[in-house]
Formats: structure tokens, sequence, C-alpha cells
């Protein structure tokens, strides 16, 4: 029932509209999509501030509207019983607005609705495009949200159309997006309206009517007075056009217009939602029986209830009519009333070239006094509008449309239609010639309009007050530009384009000019290529936001803008081509450069084991991912690819891969260091700031204390990546020497490699060692394939060869394939990081909002934590015990790398396995750092969500202490100081062990014959 369903929710205000009426002046040409003149047809190659001189001079009003429609309006009163309004409903005094769709290019918000004529050139056609209903909110919905928002889909046709009186209708179908929200049930009548809509109604309706036209200035919006109802909707109604039974003054002039009416046992409930009769109005049947009695009010909803006067005697079966007090009949009962819900047509031209017809099927409704019914003989005739045609000569007679009846082979100019017993029918048609036209929906016993001419018939100003009494649905008829669809791909250009398809736009909206931007002028409109076609796209013509807003673009136009898009896409960038590299030679040919590119590589190999280590430390041990096991957080699988089977088998998992290629990346460190002590240089141990490391190196690499992840993972990859595995581009003129002076920078790690390498055989006499004297010996972490075929290999280098081969053996592990041997290769530092991102990408942990995300085996770890605070480059780490533990982590690797200088300083000629010094120095990484590093990820950092980690930070690089003496003895005092430090930290969960081995080296150190350092 409509409007006359109870409860329903009574609403006034403003509508403001931005219709472009400056079209209906006649210089528009709608066959072909053409702006015209005096002269005709006019030339898009003239300036287009001509023709807006032309038009400004007395040919229209408001060119330059941009289409917007939206409300200024309150619920005014709500009803849950007949006739009982009630004003202290919540939601009384609550906004209502109408809002656009929302578009995905543009995500914005505040979305107009859009207000367009079908057919630019007539008077009857404005028709409306809500994309959202909104409702409740009280100032900004972000203070007092709103209580009902529902999604709006469809055309708004007018209806009862007195040109400045006119009736919409719009539906929320709860199939299609109608949302309850927080706050609903507070108010009485839309609790019970939500109920209803749940029950067994469809949807919400909501009906206005604007009138009072007021124009506020040329190119100024108009404002109209709206009023309105909402309530529920089913789908045996219409979505845009009112329900009940239809009483119509069939003349102009009168004081009353369309009312529609729904009678009861008990009452008389009229809808005047356009109406203000100044005077009281009796509804009575054709006999002549009171009905009801309509009081003369100045209600502002615009849903009137009477109670029956009739005691029941009157039948409310027979036809009814509207009289005033002194018996005038005011209008009769339309008893047949046929309507479509497709009243706004737009119709693509058939295309005879290749013989399809594009038409379009549309549902036909037809109702007897009110209630769905067949009707048999309804009349199909179109009625053509001439002004839309002003450059034909038989616009009087032209054919726009033709039908196909059921049943029928071929097209029909009118046609005769039935509905079936639920008053539901279709119509065929389809697009013969381009222009506007009307197509008459007439029950046998409605006259045809009257009129000698086109233009009589089609009464574009309402002379006869015949068209808004009647069913009819207003076509457009797009022109025939299928020629488009011919054009080569190279004539497609922006004058075609502009001449073809703009230029319509740009001559009569000049809206787009003056608020968007000119369409006439390619540099502005090949930036917003992408935002253009979205908007234009043919699924979107549905939506507030297509454009144009006229929605008269055609199918061939839409291409052809395509075809220009894509074209005018395609060359904004031509891909690089790539080719395979070829290292640049002669990067390093002076002893300076060479020294230089070691001490980078040598900075380089530390940070990339420390990092390694930070992302093993951040993944829990086995005895933990047991215990996550236990809870429920992992999956035995899960603790499988992470830790692997235990600490008892040589499967470790990802924690132990990691902890292996951080080992053998110390034996890269020691492997530079023997070639720059074998060319005069003292052992090198960098200070690393990871805050700065990453501009202070000459590959473009990113080095940070990161947890374990997919991201940390794949710069690992990056970092371990052969050089040969990156193509160069095409035609790259990189130079070695830089005119500016500046070191070269290497594109890779593994090219730094290759040119050290190069640099040790160029440049000659760098080497200093005697033969036989290469640096400590040292053979742990070397790897079964190189001890298959070198076994005796310990990283010595005393010449040109022994360098290149401890060059060898380090891209050996990062990249594979430098050493030959006759076992299988091993896995590379490459392919280890590669199964790793394979394994984390595979394996999926429940994420939020239900998504299933890559899983993280790593705890919250804090990236590059610090312990002193003002760096924004690092992570602070206040939490006191996280801070206890860090110094003692920090200190303890401060002395491993002290030992490790003691050693090479005093005797870098020693076997590295049999001394004190490097034994305790790695004493401390596996029984000292690993403890406490296992510790410290597992505290709070005092930043909510993240744990701290070990931070490798050193107050000082530490440097050579030349009197053994004086060495161990302050040695010895800082191991005390740092066991202390650590047996503090047993309260927070570390071994005892770790102080006791602690204080044992720094008592060996007091005992120690100093001849044995």
């Amino acid at each position: 029932m409509s409007v006359f369903h109870l409860p329903r929710l009574h609403f006034a205000g403003a509508a403001i509209t931005r219709l472009p009426t400056g079209p209906r002046a006649g210089w528009l040409d709608l066959e072909t999509n053409q702006a015209i003149d005096d002269n005709g047809v006019f030339d898009t190659d003239r300036p287009v501030q001509e023709y807006y001189d032309f038009l400004a001079d007395s040919k229209g009003h408001n060119f330059e509207g941009n289409g917007h429609f939206w409300v200024d309006a309150k619920v005014v009163s709500t009803e849950l019983t007949a006739g009982q309004v009630v004003t202290d409903d919540l939601v009384v005094g609550r906004q209502l607005d109408f809002w656009g769709h929302f578009c995905d290019y543009t995500a914005g918000t505040a979305n107009r609705s859009r207000v367009f004529d079908v057919d630019p050139a007539s008077n009857w056609t404005t028709t409306l495009m809500v994309g959202q209903l909104a409702l409740g909110r009280s100032g900004r919905s972000h203070d007092v949200p709103y209580l009902v928002t529902g999604d709006v889909n469809g055309m708004c046709p007018p209806r009862w159309n007195r040109f400045h009186t006119v009736l919409h209708q719009f539906a929320v179908d709860k199939a299609e997006g109608l949302h309850w929200l927080d706050g609903a049930e507070d108010s009485p009548a839309l609790a019970r309206l939500r109920e209803v809509v749940e029950g067994d109604a469809d949807g919400l309706v909501v009906q206005f009517g604007i009138t009072d036209q007021k124009h506020t200035g040329e190119g100024q919006p108009d404002v109209w007075q709206l009023r309105g109802s909402i309530a529920a909707w089913y789908r045996t109604e219409l979505r845009t056009y009112p329900a009940g039974r239809l009483l119509t003054p069939r003349t102009t002039g009168s004081a009353l217009p369309n009312v529609s009416v729904h009678v009861t046992d008990e009452h008389v409930t009229a809808n005047l939602v356009t109406a203000r009769p100044d005077t009281d109005l009796e509804v009575r049947t054709a006999s002549g029986t009171l009905l009801a009695t309509i009081t003369s009010t100045e209600d502002s909803s615009g849903v009137v209830v009477a109670s029956r006067v009739d005691g029941g005697t009157g039948n409310p079966a027979e036809p009814l009519v509207i009289t005033a007090p002194d018996g005038t009949v005011l209008s009769r009962e339309e008893e047949v009333v046929v309507e479509s819900d497709e009243a706004a047509l737009f119709l693509e031209h058939e295309n005879t070239g290749t013989g399809e017809d594009h038409a379009v099927e549309i549902p036909v409704r037809s109702y007897l006094r009110g209630v769905p019914a067949r009707v048999d003989r309804i009349h199909v005739r179109q009625y053509v509008n001439p002004a839309a045609l002003p450059l034909a000569k038989d616009r009087d007679t032209a054919q726009l449309v033709a039908f196909l009846p059921t049943g029928h082979a071929d097209y029909q100019a009118e046609q005769v239609m039935s509905t079936d017993e639920h008053g539901r029918g279709t119509i065929t048609l389809k697009g013969v010639r381009g222009g506007a036209t009307r197509v008459l929906l007439r029950p046998e016993a409605t006259p045809e309009p009257a009129g000698a001419t086109a233009a009589e018939r089609y009464d574009n100003d309402d002379e006869q007050g015949y068209w808004s009494a009647v069913g009819s649905v207003a076509v457009r008829v797009l022109p025939d530009h299928w020629d488009l669809d011919d054009l080569p791909d190279e004539e497609i250009t922006f004058p075609t384009l502009y001449r073809e398809a703009l230029a319509y736009y740009e001559l009569q909206y000049s809206f787009m000019r003056s608020e968007v931007l000119s369409l006439a002028d390619e540099f502005k409109v090949e930036p917003y290529a992408r935002l253009i076609w979205h908007v234009s796209a043919p699924e979107h013509k549905g939506k507030t936001f297509y454009m144009p807003p006229t929605r008269d673009m055609s199918a061939p136009q839409i291409r052809m803008l395509l075809r220009y898009l894509l074209a005018d896409d395609a060359q904004r960038q031509t891909p690089p081509t790539f080719v395979p590299q070829q290292r640049k030679l002669g990067t390093i040919t002076t002893k300076d450069q060479l020294l230089h590119a070691l001490y980078q590589a040598a900075a380089i190999e530390l940070a990339t084991m420390v990092q390694y280590l930070y992302a093993a430390y951040s993944v829990p041990t086995h005895g933990a991912g047991k215990k996550l096991v236990e809870r429920g957080e992992w999956t035995e699988e899960q603790l499988l690819t992470a830790c692997g089977e235990g600490t008892e088998t040589w499967n470790n998992g990802i924690r132990g891969s990691l902890m292996s290629v951080a080992r053998e990346e110390m034996m890269h460190f020691l492997a530079i260091n023997n070639i720059l002590m074998a060319m005069g240089r003292p052992f090198h141990l960098p200070k690393l700031d990871f805050s700065t490391f990453n501009s202070d190196i000459c590959v473009p690499l990113e080095f940070s204390l990161e947890a374990l992840n997919l991201a940390s993972v794949q710069r690992f990859v990056a970092l371990e990546q052969p050089h040969d595995l990156i193509d160069d581009i095409e035609g790259n003129d990189s130079t070695v020497l830089r005119a500016d002076g500046e070191p070269y920078q290497y594109g890779s790690l593994s090219e730094l490699y290759a040119a050290i390498r190069e640099g040790v055989q160029a440049v000659p006499g760098v080497f200093l060692v005697k033969k036989g004297r290469g640096g400590g010996a040292h053979h742990l972490f070397m790897r079964e394939s190189v001890n298959a075929v070198h076994p005796d290999y310990q990283l010595e280098v005393d010449d040109v060869a022994s360098a290149v081969f401890a060059i060898d053996f380090v891209t050996e592990h990062g990249e594979g394939g430098q050493i030959p041997s006759t076992l299988p290769e091993e896995e590379s530092h490459f392919d280890t990081f590669l199964r790793i991102s394979e394994m984390l990408i595979a394996e999926r942990a429940k994420g939020p909002n239900g998504r299933r995300i890559p899983w993280n085996p790593a705890y919250p770890v804090m990236r590059n934590p610090t312990l002193k605070p003002g760096n924004p480059a690092m992570d602070h780490v206040t939490h006191e015990p996280a801070r206890i533990a860090m110094k003692a982590f920090n200190r303890s690797y401060f002395l491993a790398m002290q030992l490790m200088v003691q050693h090479f300083g005093y005797s870098p000629d020693k076997s590295l396995r049999r001394s004190r010094l490097m034994n305790w120095s790695l004493d401390i990484m596996t029984g000292v750092l690993r403890p406490l590093g296992e510790l410290v990820v597992t505290l709070p950092s005092g930043r909510p969500g993240r744990t701290a980690g070990p931070s490798f930070e050193l107050d000082s690089a530490p440097e050579y202490i030349s009197r053994p003496d004086i060495a161990v003895e302050w040695m010895a005092r800082e191991f005390d100081e740092v066991a202390a430090l650590a047996r503090k930290c047993t309260g927070f969960g570390l071994t005892p062990t770790v102080g006791d081995l602690l204080a044992f080296i720094g008592e060996s150190l007091r005992t120690m014959d100093l001849k044995e350092i």
C-alpha cells in the first residue's frame, strides 16, 4: 500500500536542483547530438567561446547547471495509527539526506544526487537519480549519527508532472542494501517500520513532491518546497509511481492536481503530496455517495486521513470522484492505470550494418482501481517531440522507435498489448532514429491526445492537461554513430574524439569548462584519462556519478573514447628493454680503491651476520615453539617449519638455517680481514650504526635489525642475489669512473665481490705478507663440498692466488657455483632465503576479519631497537628489565670483538682454534650472546605490542691494547662487571650459566700466562 501503509514518517524542507535547462531553447539537434546556431550546425573547429556568446544572447538560461540535486529536509512527524500524527518521536527533527552513489575511483563522500532531462528539448522529462538514502543525523553524523541508510538504484522519472509541481518516488529494496543503525530501536516509528520491513514487506518507499520552484539567479540553483513520506514498500507496487487509486482533473489550470486515495472500511486516506487545496475535498462514489471529507489543512505531511462518513453504505468498488463542497467535480478516477518503472529510457540506435537491433524489454504494470489486474488492449504508440529534431524536415511525422509485439517476427510502428492476471506485461522496442519521443501506454477507454500536429499532440507546454493523467515512457534514441566503430586506430586522434563525442557537451553544458575541465583541451583531458573512462564506463550508467550526466553518449562514442584513452596510455610509457648484464671492468685499479672496497665488504659482512642473527633470535626456540603448539597458537606443521625437529637433530627449521648462514657470514668477515692483514692493514672491526649504515655503504641495499618475516626475507634475497641474475637496461651508459670523483656505486654485493676479485689480480704489489704467514688457521663452518676437494684450506691469504680463492670461498657460500667439488653443490645463502620465502608464502595463519594471511613465526620484536633516546631512525627500549638484558648483551658482544682484536694484534699467524682469546670469543657467541638474545626478544620493550631485541650497539669500537698485562687486567674487570649484569637477568629467565661463564673468562684472563696470548 506504499505511503498508505502504516507506520509512516513525514518529512519536509527544501529541494535544490542545478538542472541545465539552456538546451531547452532549441539549439540542440538530438538526432545527431550536435549544437546548432542560426546558420545550422555549429562548426566545432571554431572557438567554444563564440558559441557561449551566441547562447548568452537571450537564447536560454542556466546553461551552467551541473546536474546536482540535493535536499535540506527533516522529519516533521510520524504516524503509527491512522490519522494520529506524532511529533515527539526521537526521529522527529532529524535530517533526511538523498546522497549519490559512491565512486570507486574518486572514493569521495558527500556525493550529490543527479537531476537531468531525458529529452533536453522537453519540459516533461526531468528525472532524478538518488544513490543513497540516509536518515536520522542531527548536525554532523559523527556528532549524532544516522539511524537508517539504504542503497537506491534506478531512475526516478517525474510523476504527476505540472512542471513547477512534480512527484518523485524511489524504493530501497532490503535485498539490495537496507541498514538499520544503532539507535533506530529508540524511535517507536522506526522500530515498528523495521518490524514491518523485516516481516513481509520488501523495503522502504520514499515519495516526495517538489513544488513552488524559485529561480535564484542565472547559473544558480533552483529551490523548491519539499515534502514527502516514508513507509513500507511491497513488490506488488511500482518503485517509482505512487500506489492507490488515481484521480486526475484532466484539464489545465485546475486547483487540484493529481491525487491518489486508499479506501478502507474505516478511513479514506488521500495522497496530497503535490496538492495544497484551499477548500475541503469530498470523496464520493460515482453514484454520489459521500465517503469522506478531507478538510483543508496546512498539514505538511501530504498524506491525510479522513474517517468514513457513509456508515458503510457506499460502494468503494465504484469509480471515485472528488468534489468541492458546492458539488463541483474537481477530479475523476482513472479506473485503469498502466505505468512502467522504466519510464526514463535511453536507447541505442539499431545497427543496420550488423543487423543488431539493440532492443530492450521494459516491464509494464496495470492496475484496476488501484489493484493489480489484467488489462486487455493497451495501445502503445509513440509521440515524437519535434523540438528535438530542429534540422529534420519530417520532424512532424518522424518515427523514432519500433515495437516487437509478442509472437511477431517483425517490428511495428505501434502495437496493442495486454497484461496478465497479475497486471504484468512487457514491451520490446528498439531505436530506429535518433531523437526524443514519448511512448503512450493508453488503455482502450482512454482517449488519445488531441492535436493536428506533432507539437500539439506532444503538448510541451501542457495546454491540454492530458499527459500527467496517463502512463507514458520518455525515450531518448541515441544517434546512429556505428560508423565510429569502423575508424582505424590511427584516425582516433583527439581532434576526432572532440568532434565526434566531446564537442556536444563542451558547447551545450558549460559547467564542465567552468567547474571541472574543458573537454576541448587535450592537455586537460589527457591527465584525467583514467577518471574519464571510469565515470563513462557503460557499467556505471546506472550510477549518479556517470558522465556525461545527460547519459546520452552512445556506445560507439564510449568505445571510441576508450580506444583513444588506451592508445594515449600506450604512448605514455615504453618499458625498457632488458639485456644480460655486462659487468663493468676496471672499477678497482689502485690500492686505495681496493682497500676501500675491502673495508666496505668487511662492514657489510659484519652487518649481514648481525641482521641474520637478529632474525634468528626473533624466531622462538624449539622448546618455546612446543609451548605455542600446546597453547593452540601454532600447529605441529608450523613448529616443524620454524624450529625443525629439535636441537637433538640436524633439522632445526628456519631458525637453524638462519643460524647456519650467520655463522658462515662470520667466516666471510674473517676471510676479508685476512686479505686486509696480508696487505699490511690491522684487523678491521667496524662499528655498526643501523640508523646511518645504509647511507655509508656503496651498494643500494637495506640493512636493519628486523624480525623474520616476508619483507625481511626479501631483503636477504636481494642481498645474496648473484649479480648476473640482474639484467641491465639497454642503452645504459653508466661509467666506471665518475667525473665527481665519488667511489663507484656497485649494483649489488655480488658485483662488489666480483670487482674485488678482479682488483686483487689487477693492482700490483699489494700483498706484503711472506708466503706461509697468511693468517691464523681456521677451518670451522667451511662446508663439506669445500672439504671434499680442499681439506687443507684454513682461510689463509698470503698471495694473489690465495686472495682470489678467499673471495671465491665467500661467494661460494653466498651465491654458489664458485668452487668445483666432487660432491653435489650445497645450498647457497641465496637459495636458502628463496626456500624460506616460499615456506612463509605457503604457510597461512588466521588474520584480521577472517583473512588468511602469510604466517609469521617471529616474536613482535622492534625494528632497530636502541638503548639511546632521541634517534627517530631507531626504536627506543624503555622497559627496565629489557634494558638490563640488552646492556649485558651489548657489552658481551663488545668483549667478544675485543678478544678478536687482541688475538690478531698479538699473534696474527697463530691458529685461531688454538688461540685462547679466539676460543673465548666463540664461547661468548654461543654461551652468552645466544641465550641473552633469546631472552631479550621475549621481554616487553615499553612500546605497546612490541618486544625488545638485542641492539648490537657499541659505545666505542674495540681497539688493540698493546701491553698484554694491561689488556688482560682491563678485560678481566670488564668481564666481572658484565657477569654481575648478567646475574641480574636470572630474575627475567636467563640461565645462571651465562654469568658463570663470563666470570670464568674474567678469572682465566687474570691467571693466564701472557705467553699464551
